[in-house]
C-alpha cells in the first residue's frame, strides 16, 4: 500500500483482515505527509497491531530527502532508497528494488529549488536498471512510489502525466522484466495495466504487471499472491 499520508487515507476497519497472514508487507511511499516523521510511526503502529510481517518500504515525495536518514533511524523497518534487498519467504528468495522514482518532467517546484534535478532522475533509471537483476533470486519486484508507466495514470490530467510518472521507468520494466511493479502517488489513477511489447518475444514472454496501490485508489491493502514456478504466476485478491 502507498499514500497513507499520516493516516488520513488508512481505513481502520477491515485492515486486520487485509494485513491477515501476510508475508510481507510493502509501502510505496507518502505514508506520513509534509515528512511528519511522527505521524510515519502513527501508521507503523496501526499496522504493527495487526500484523507482524517484514515491512519493506520505499520513500515518497512526502518523506523529503534530507529527513530520510531520521527515519531509518526511528524506525525499523528497511526503507530502500535506490537500494535492493533479498529476503526469505517460504524458502523462496524474493528480491526487492526500492526507489522514489522518476519523473519525465520534474514538478515545478523540483525545477526551482532541486538543483541537477533532470541529471538525477537521468541517473536513477540508470541505477534501477541496474539493481533489477535475477540473479540469485525467485521473485523480482520493482517497489516505487512514482508510476512506472503512463498507463496506471488513466483518470489523472493527462497533461500531468510527465509529472507523475516515467516512460523511461517503463522501457526498464520491459527491459528487465520484474515479476511485479508496485507504484502508488496516483491517487486517482487507475489500478493495474499490463506493459508489453506490441509483437511477443520469440519465447512467448508476458507483460509486466503493474499496480497503482494508492489506499485513496484501491480503499484498502491490495494483496498479491505469488505462486513460484518457471513462470511466476502472480494473482491479486482485494
Amino acid at each position: 500500500m502507498g499514500d497513507a499520508h499520516g493516516g488520513r487515507f488508512l481505513r481502520l476497519e477491515g485492515l486486520k483482515r487485509e494485513l491477515k497472514d501476510l508475508d510481507l508487507l510493502l509501502l510505496a511511499g507518502d505514508i506520513t505527509d509534509s515528512s511528519d516523521i511522527n505521524a510515519y510511526g502513527t501508521v507503523l503502529r496501526a499496522i504493527r497491531k495487526r500484523s507482524n510481517a517484514p515491512i519493506v518500504a520505499a520513500f515518497g515525495n512526502d518523506e523529503y530527502e534530507q529527513d530520510r536518514p531520521t527515519f531509518r533511524e526511528r524506525y525499523d523497518i528497511t526503507f530502500l532508497d535506490d537500494e535492493r534487498v533479498d529476503i526469505e519467504v517460504d524458502g523462496h528468495t524474493v528480491r526487492i528494488v526500492g526507489t522514489t522514482g522518476v519523473l519525465d518532467r520534474p514538478t515545478w517546484w523540483q525545477r526551482n529549488n532541486v538543483p541537477g534535478i533532470h541529471e538525477a532522475y537521468r541517473k536513477r533509471v540508470d541505477i534501477v536498471a541496474s539493481l533489477l537483476e535475477r540473479d540469485g533470486c525467485d521473485v523480482l519486484i520493482l517497489l516505487s512510489h512514482y508510476a512506472t508507466t503512463y498507463r496506471t495514470l488513466r483518470g489523472e490530467t493527462e497533461r500531468a502525466f510527465p509529472e507523475m510518472g516515467s516512460r523511461a521507468m517503463e522501457a526498464v520494466l520491459l527491459d528487465k522484466r520484474p515479476d511485479l511493479s508496485i507504484h502508488a502517488h496516483a491517487h486517482g489513477g487507475s489500478r493495474f495495466a499490463v506493459v508489453s511489447k506490441k509483437q511477443r518475444t520469440l519465447d512467448g514472454a508476458r507483460g509486466v504487471l503493474v499496480w497503482n496501490v494508492s489506499l485513496p485508489l484501491n480503499k484498502g491493502v491490495t494483496r498479491f499472491e505469488i505462486t513460484v514456478g518457471e513462470t511466476n504466476d502472480v494473482r491479486v485478491r482485494h
